[in-house]
């Protein structure tokens, strides 16, 4: 069975990416976009804005690997770029999780993991 990895990313925008005009922005972004769908095959990469929505971030990136080297090497390649270098964005917080693993796990007779009674 293959895991797929669901990172979620917080970002706050910075100043500076405030600064740049509408045009600007969407450039930054399909640039940034492109840069992971062209060179990282087993990841991918959605944006959410949530600058009306809440006070402590302003973007959330949902990541989605089989492959958490390549998930990496995608987001060293974003650090080197204009996204995260000039700074754009600010990271408030990463959150990998797991995409529906608990069914696969050992379940005892008694409906409780047996790693999880240890807790």
């Amino acid at each position: 069975m293959t895991t797929t990895y669901s990172v979620f990313m917080l970002l706050k925008a910075t100043p500076y990416w405030h600064s740049l005009a509408r045009e600007e922005r969407i450039a930054i972004r399909d640039d940034a976009l492109s840069r992971v769908f062209n060179h990282f095959a087993a990841v991918t990469l959605r944006f959410f804005d949530a600058s009306g929505l809440h006070a402590g971030c302003s973007e959330v990136l949902i990541w989605e690997t089989t492959d958490m080297a390549e998930y990496r090497a995608a987001v060293e390649a974003l650090q080197a770029h204009a996204f995260f270098g000039a700074p754009c964005f600010e990271v408030m917080d990463v959150i990998p999780t797991l995409a529906e693993e608990w069914p696969a796990l050992p379940w005892p007779a008694g409906g409780v993991p047996a790693r999880a009674m240890a807790l």
